[in-house]
């Protein structure tokens, strides 16, 4: 109760930083460091030399902090983490593995890419050609199922206008 009376009596934005720094004192250090960033009057820095980064404040400073907000030391997870981690693993694989289902997507994705997109075997098959035909490579695979591909496609053009 004596520290909600005193929570009330400090202004409303006083108030919220008393109570977010009270939760969280990390975030009171960044603020403070950041703070302090800037040289104090009593330090001169000649702009003139260059400044040597083992006796500046940088070289203290961890880029861990910066991200996190809190000392290397606090960042400890619970013993069991990797456990239960390992554990939802295994379970998920078994599911998407052993005892789901087939659906009409696992059907759709069992079928070649040229199946699904019309003239795409052929237009590859062109360029494929055209490529080994510029460097010197065997082109006879490559003739041969692009005359399959287009004996295919003459056959369903005269079946089609027969209906």
């Amino acid at each position: 109760m004596m520290i909600l009376h005193h929570c009330l009596r400090l202004a409303p934005r006083r108030l919220l930083t008393h109570l977010i720094f009270s939760r969280y004192p990390q975030l009171a250090t960044i603020q403070c460091r950041f703070r302090t960033a800037q040289p104090s009057s009593e330090e001169k820095i000649d702009l003139e030399k260059p400044v040597k980064f083992s006796t500046s404040r940088a070289s203290t400073w961890k880029a861990q902090d910066t991200f996190s907000g809190r000392p290397s030391s606090e960042d400890t997870f619970p013993w069991i983490q990797p456990y239960v981690v390992i554990v939802c693993l295994a379970i998920f694989l078994l599911y998407f593995c052993y005892y789901r289902q087939e659906n009409h997507i696992d059907e759709k994705l069992s079928k070649s890419l040229y199946d699904h997109i019309e003239g795409l075997e052929e237009k590859q098959l062109e360029i494929s050609l055209k490529y080994n035909l510029e460097t010197g490579r065997d082109t006879e695979a490559i003739v041969k199922r692009l005359a399959e591909i287009k004996d295919a496609k003459e056959k369903d053009a005269t079946k089609s206008k027969h209906l």
